[in-house]
This record gives C-alpha cells, sequence and structure tokens, in this order.
C-alpha cells in the first residue's frame, strides 16, 4: 500500500484527503516532490567523529542507526496547505530512512489551552523504522491536522521540545541526537493556563520556559534544526531555537553547526531540506540536476566518497531510472560488484534512491526514461556522500636542534592510500597544523598549498609550513595535521621526534623519486647514513601510512660499526594485486639506540598504472633488438623485391628483333620481321605461319608456338613447339625448317638497352639516363616504323620506344 492510499483508507475524517488537498493547492504535489528529493538520504550516514585512531579507517557499515524526532507545528496561525507540506516532508523524511536500527519519533503540537487538552500529541511512538514500521509510520503521519481555534490553536514550543528530548535520550547509545522542528516560529501560549493567569504573564513565562527548554537540549546533546513553513515566519525565532540546542556536530566548521531555513513556497522545500540534512548528518552535497526524460544525468562521486546516495526525483512514477558506474556498467540493485553494494528504495514512486558502499569514484551515470505522455515533468537527480581522508606528515630535519627552522609536509590520502589532487576535493577541505613539544607552547604550522612559502607546487594535495623550533624545546616533539570538512572523517596522523643534540653521532638521509610503476614492480630509493659514535648503530627503517600489504620495504634493518658510513640501495616494491590509482606512503628511518629518534623521512608518491598487453610488454622489453631487426627485414624484403625485378628486367626481350630470312637460288631474303615490345612478361610468344610454304610470316601472339626471351648470360633463349630451350647469340641465323632460318637481333630503330651497372637496379639506370636520338642506320628496304597489320598484335607506341630506350 503507498502512502497516499494508506491515508485515505486510514484516516478518513482527520483532516482533508490528498486529493482533495491538491485541488485547493497546485503546489502541495510540487512540494511533496521537492521533499522527496534529499528526504530519502536523511539519515544514511552518521556523523563522524572528529578524530579517528592511527592505522586505516574503516569504511563505514551498512547500517548506521540515528535517534530522529520529527516536530510538526499544528497551531492554528498555519494555513492547511502549509500543514499539508509539513506532513509531506515528514512523511518522506520517515520513508527516506535507510538504516532499519535507526528509531524515530513524529510529534504534533500546539498548545493546551483547557485541562482536556494536551499541547503535544505523540502521533507516531518511537520505534525503530523496519520495513513495516515504515508503512505504519507514513498512516500516523497522515493523522497530523491544523488545530481550529478553541481546540489549542496556539504554539507551545517549551513543551514539544522537552518532549522530544525526552524521547530521543530514552536510549543511552551514543548516536547522534536530531530534532527537525516544522514551524512558522512564533511561540504562542497566551490561552494556555500553565503558563500563567493572564496573557502578559504567559508570555513572559513562556518565553523564559522555552530558555530553558533550549538549554535542557543542549545538555542533553539534541541537535534542533528548524524548518520555516508558512505566511509570516518568525526568521529570529528559528535562529534563536538553532542556536539554544547542541552546537556540536561531525567538524568544527560553521556548515556543520545547527542553522535555520526558511520554506516560503514548495519549490524551495527541496533545496531547503538538502541543506539542512547535509548538515545534520554530515554529508557531502553538490546541486541536484535537472532534466526531462529521456535524458542522461552525470554526476561525480570523490575518490574520498566511502558512502553515498543517489536520489532520483522523478516528478512521475512512469520514470524509470537506470544506474550506470564510472566503467559504464549497469548497476543491479540488490548486488554487490567491483567492491560496492547497491540498495535500491522507492522503486515505483516518485521518489528513488540507491544508497552505494564503498562507490567506485568516477562519474555515475542515471538514464532517464518514460513513455509518452509522462515526459513533460523535470525530473531531477541529486548526490549525497560521506567519506574518508588520512593524512601523512613528516618534517626535515626529521630530528631538530633547538632554534632551528624545520620544514613540515603533509600529503592527504584516501582511506585506500590513494593521494588527494582534485580541486574540487581540496576546495572542500580545510587544513591546519601545530606543533608541540617539551618546553614550549604550541606554535602553528602555517600549512598551505598555495606554491609559496616552500610548497612546491600549488594545488597537488601537499600542504607545506615551516616553523621555528623553540631553544627551549628540550626532549619530545609532535606534529600534526588537522583537518576540517564537512562529511569528510580525518585521520590525524602525527609525526613524533625528538630534539636532537647540536652534533649527532648518526646521521642519515632517505633520497626517493615519485615514479610510475606496474603492479609487481619496484621503485628504488637510497639511504645514505654514517656512525661517529664509538658502538654499533642499527638503524631500522619503517613504511607508514599506506594500506597493509600494499607495499613491501627493503631492507628494514641496516647496522653501522663506529665509524663506518654507507650509501646502500633499497626497493619498494608494489604488491602484484594493486589496482592503478596513485599509492602514497611515508618512509622513515629510526635510530634505535637513541630511543628510536627520527632521522629523516620522506613522503612517496607512486603512481601505479595498469599492466600493459603482451605486445606492449615486449616493445618496452626488446625495442632495442626490434627496431634493428625490423629494419634489417625491410632491407631484405626491398632487396627480394629488387631481385625479382631485376630478374624479370634481366630476361625481358624487349628491345629485340626478329627476323625470318629464306635462302633460295637467288639468295638470302627477309620474308617477315617483327620488333619485340617490352612489357609483355619474359617470354615473347609468336608462331611462324606457312613455315613450309613460299611466303613464310612471322606471327606474335600470346599463345603462339615460339617464346623468346634474353639470356642474362648474353644472346637470347629460344623455346620451340616441341619445349626445347636453345641459346642463341644476336645476329645467327637459327634453322628452323627447310630454308627458313629465325636471326634475333636489337632493334637499331628503337635503339638498344643500356649496359646495366653493376649493383644498381635498371630502372634506376633508365631514371638516371639521358635519351639520345637514334643516329644507327638501317637496312635498305626497312620499315621499321610501319602501320601495324592484322599479324602484328603489339604494334609498336611512344610507350615502346621511351622503355626500350630506357633499357
Amino acid at each position: 500500500m503507498t502512502l497516499h492510499a494508506a491515508r485515505r483508507s486510514h484516516a478518513p475524517d482527520a483532516a482533508p484527503s490528498s486529493t482533495e488537498i491538491h485541488q485547493k493547492d497546485p503546489g502541495a504535489r510540487t512540494a511533496r516532490r521537492s521533499a522527496a528529493l534529499l528526504s530519502a538520504l536523511l539519515l544514511a550516514v552518521p556523523a563522524p567523529a572528529l578524530a579517528a585512531p592511527a592505522g586505516p579507517a574503516a569504511a563505514p557499515k551498512a547500517s548506521d542507526p540515528v535517534e530522529l524526532a520529527i516536530a510538526v507545528d499544528e497551531s492554528g496561525s498555519l494555513r492547511p496547505s502549509d500543514v499539508e507540506r509539513e506532513r509531506d516532508a515528514a512523511a518522506r523524511i520517515a520513508l527516506g530512512e535507510i538504516s532499519a536500527s535507526s528509531r524515530l519519533t513524529v510529534l504534533g503540537f500546539a498548545s493546551a489551552d483547557n485541562d482536556e487538552q494536551s499541547a503535544v500529541d505523540e502521533v507516531c511512538p518511537t520505534t525503530e523504522l523496519d520495513p513495516v514500521a515504515r508503512e505504519k509510520t507514513g498512516e500516523c503521519i497522515d493523522r497530523l491536522a491544523r488545530r481550529d481555534k478553541g481546540k489549542g490553536a496556539g504554539t507551545d514550543f517549551p513543551a514539544v521540545i522537552r518532549q522530544a528530548v525526552t524521547r530521543l535520550g530514552e536510549h543511552a547509545t551514543g548516536r547522534p541526537r536530531i530534532l527537525f522542528l516544522l514551524t512558522d516560529g512564533k511561540l504562542d501560549v497566551g490561552d494556555s493556563p500553565a503558563y500563567g493567569a493572564d496573557k502578559e504573564s504567559r508570555r513572559e513565562n513562556g518565553e523564559r520556559e522555552l530558555k530553558k527548554a533550549l538549554a535542557e537540549a543542549a545538555r542533553a546533546k539534541v541537535q534542533i534544526w528548524p524548518l520555516g513553513f508558512g505566511q509570516g515566519i518568525d526568521e529570529g525565532a528559528l535562529d534563536a531555537m538553532a542556536a539554544g540546542g547542541y552546537q556540536g556536530g561531525c567538524a568544527d566548521l560553521a556548515a556543520a553547526r545547527p542553522r535555520a531555513a526558511v520554506v516560503p513556497d514548495s519549490r524551495t522545500l527541496g533545496n531547503a531540506l538538502q541543506r539542512a540534512f547535509a548538515g545534520a548528518r554530515c554529508l557531502v552535497t553538490d546541486p541536484p540536476v535537472e532534466d526531462r526524460p529521456p535524458a542522461d544525468i552525470s554526476l561525480r562521486l570523490s575518490p574520498l566518497a566511502t558512502l553515498a546516495t543517489i536520489v532520483v526525483s522523478k516528478g512521475d512514477p512512469e520514470v524509470k531510472a537506470t544506474y550506470y558506474d564510472p566503467r559504464g556498467r549497469k548497476v543491479e540493485p540488490g548486488t554487490r560488484a567491483d567492491g560496492s553494494t547497491f540498495e535500491l528504495a522507492g522503486a515505483g514512486g516518485e521518489v528513488e534512491s540507491l544508497r552505494i558502499t564503498d562507490p567506485r569514484p568516477g562519474t555515475w551515470r542515471v538514464r532517464l526514461d518514460a513513455p509518452e505522455g509522462h515526459r513533460d515533468r523535470l525530473a531531477s537527480v541529486a548526490v549525497q556522500w560521506r567519506g574518508t581522508v588520512r593524512s601523512s606528515i613528516v618534517m626535515t630535519p626529521a630530528s631538530p636542534r633547538p632554534g632551528e627552522t624545520a620544514r613540515v609536509e603533509l600529503s592527504l590520502q584516501t582511506r585506500d592510500g590513494e593521494g588527494v589532487s582534485d580541486p574540487r576535493d581540496l576546495r572542500r577541505l580545510k587544513v591546519s597544523g601545530v606543533l608541540t613539544g617539551d618546553g614550549f607552547r604550541p606554535r602553528d604550522l602555517g600549512l598551505g598549498d598555495t606554491g609559496e612559502n616552500g610548497d612546491s607546487r600549488a594545488g597537488d594535495g601537499r600542504f607545506t609550513g615551516s616553523v621555528r623550533i623553540p631553544k627551549s624545546a628540550d626532549g619530545s616533539l609532535k606534529a600534526v595535521g588537522v583537518l576540517g570538512a564537512v562529511g569528510l572523517t580525518a585521520d590525524h596522523r602525527p609525526f613524533l621526534t625528538r630534539t636532537a643534540p647540536v652534533n649527532p653521532d648518526v646521521r642519515a638521509e632517505l633520497r626517493v623519486d615519485g615514479t610510475e610503476v606496474h603492479p609487481g614492480q619496484s621503485v628504488p630509493f637510497v639511504l645514505m647514513a654514517s656512525n661517529d659514535s664509538g658502538e654499533p648503530r642499527t638503524l631500522r627503517l619503517y613504511l607508514q601510512d599506506t594500506e597493509p600489504g600494499a607495499v613491501t620495504l627493503s631492507p628494514t634493518e641496516v647496522t653501522l660499526a663506529p665509524g663506518e658510513s654507507l650509501n646502500r640501495e633499497g626497493r619498494l616494491t608494489v604488491d602484484d594485486g594493486q589496482r592503478p590509482h596513485r599509492l602514497t606512503a611515508r618512509l622513515e628511518v629510526l635510530d634505535q639506540g637513541d630511543h628510536k629518534r627520527p632521522l629523516d623521512a620522506k613522503l612517496v608518491a607512486v603512481d601505479v598504472t595498469p599492466v600493459p598487453a603482451w605486445w606492449r610488454q615486449i616493445w618496452d622489453d626488446w625495442w632495442g633488438a626490434i627496431v634493428p631487426a625490423a629494419i634489417l627485414l625491410l632491407g631484405l624484403a626491398g632487396y627480394a623485391v629488387w631481385r625479382l625485378r631485376r630478374r624479370a628486367t634481366d630476361v625481358d626481350p624487349g628491345g629485340l628483333r626478329l627476323r625470318l630470312t629464306v635462302s633460295d637460288g637467288s639468295g638470302e631474303r627477309t620474308a617477315s620481321e617483327i620488333p619485340v615490345p617490352s612489357g609483355r612478361g619474359p617470354w615473347y610468344r609468336f608462331d611462324v605461319l606457312d613455315e613450309f610454304g613460299t611466303d613464310p610470316r612471322l606471327d606474335p601472339r600470346p599463345g603462339g608456338a615460339y617464346a623468346l626471351q634474353r639470356n642474362p648470360r648474353g644472346g637470347a633463349r629460344l623455346r620451340t613447339p616441341g619445349g626445347a630451350v636453345q641459346d642463341l647469340r644476336l645476329g645467327d641465323d637459327t634453322p628452323l625448317s627447310g630454308d627458313v632460318h629465325l636471326r634475333v637481333e636489337r632493334n637499331t630503330a628503337a635503339g638498344t638497352r643500356s649496359p646495366r651497372t653493376p649493383g644498381v637496379p635498371r630502372w634506376f639506370a633508365g631514371l638516371t639516363s639521358r635519351r639520345r636520338p637514334v643516329t644507327a642506320p638501317t637496312a635498305p628496304g626497312r620499315d621499321d616504323e610501319r602501320e601495324p597489320t592484322a599479324h602484328d598484335p603489339y604494334p609498336r607506341s611512344s610507350y615502346d620506344d621511351d622503355l626500350s630506350d630506357a633499357l
């Protein structure tokens, strides 16, 4: 059963129905959606403590209970629509609670003007908010209603504050105690006999009792967060009630102290609740992002976040929200993946929230979809989170002398040991530092990340300061960095040391540079040390302020003989299971023989990068051999191609001429002749027509029975129809049949092929040669420039001339 259905079925006579009120006040529905935007976030996380013990900070548990009371003003100074908005806000607060162990009390209040009336009604008695109790809470909140005149329509703040303090303190659990006071702020006990005999005395006594009630709330550590509803809101009274309760919070910052918020209309309710919830519960929050579905909304989650809630105010229950993590993977509520757990509440309603434990940092995406006809209303998506920040601090020199100036560096880390350097995260932080010790009063370290006063680079997450050690210092020294920020649990990590004598017997220095490594690789460092004492001294090396097992240190101990000096290399080995991130730590060397006095300390920052693909590893390891080998292979391939082309050029018969002669009684005569063009392949094919007749002729054709090519050793080769190959000398006659002979000679009409330069490709020699006019004489009666005939399928062309000349 939904909340609105429960209201209609269980309280028909207590107040107008939700439908009726929405008809009278169109803003009421908007108020319900706006209030829902952040009410689902309420109580999602507890208020972190001001300090945490040294060592890795623990992630918040899945259940973070609190003691919560909601007091709703029912006085006659409010309109029915104002009370409806108060009811709506109270219901959203109750239904938005995630922890099933939190206890909630809902109080309605006005005044008691006679003995039969009560100023305070416990409409929802204190109960743990398990799933069944949540539904019942929605039903009892519906009984809240504006009181008319004659029914105790005044406003008795002392009575409701004392009632809330009593209920919030019934269980001594040490949980945060929070009272949300929904009212217009107007104290009115003028008709209440309990405060005196007349209106004036009742007013004075009411104001006096209110101060006492606020003091009681402060002593009981009850925070009061007023939210102003109605017309003519008394903002001064709301501020006074916020200041009168308990002022302790998650951090010593103004944003964490209780304060009032005015809600003049429905549209401002969401932002007012967001600010109040973030301050009361110590959450980090960003302004909500609005859009109409279908839409993709992106939200950033800092690496500092350990617990986050994404709240979607859809504006229409038909809108569907789908969540994607920074890797683009769809989130499945109720599951655990990538080290995170996901819990979805309110699915199917106008407001839903996704609670994420140990969220992956980065940009999360919320996809909003809606069917046609349900896309006209703005939907908003907001995220609130809490987190943990750690610190690592060093002093240089690690053991300063009295009167000496020391430099102090503070590096911020996430709880996983990752360095904090994003400007958006650094802007949330307020860092300071103090030096304490024997023989002097505390000194400010003046830490800053401005790139000035010794700070190496602005905005890198390393805060640097300097302090002069008082001359009165004698003994122990302690430098501590202090961080203040709403929503962040600070880890106060001290640097403990002692003042050094003027001329220390044992000295040491560490040298280590930040670098990039893959999981399983090592970072080198150098230890330089000397021992001027008369006895052996043992130096101990420590690696601190990093997650356990992330880095292995070697060596961990070094012994120096009297008068010995050393310069030794060590290794910081990153565990092979580390994910890619910036890993930070503090490397320190101590003198075991001098009360473990620090000799030197350095902050180490290592960027752990992903292991590259196998081909990239081979390239990184063997590129020095791969490059020459590749050049050699390319050279061999080029040589092979050149040899093949040279071979083809060597046997190309282009530039030769075939002459067919016949010997008869009248002597020798030329019966037919044809020039051999270039570029037709290694064999030039032809036939001899009418070989045994009176008119033999040469007939070039691709499928001819005869074939001719050059002989690379000189002359030519002739393949006869029977397949036999015989070598020919240029100018000699080769008998074919009877009186028919074949003579192969240079085609002097087209020029001869240029002699090939040894070692130089023929085509290159051709490019560099200069064409010369043909001067060779032609035989009488020969027509080398004859027109092509039907028996000459390869007529001469300028291309043949050019290529022949080049050859």
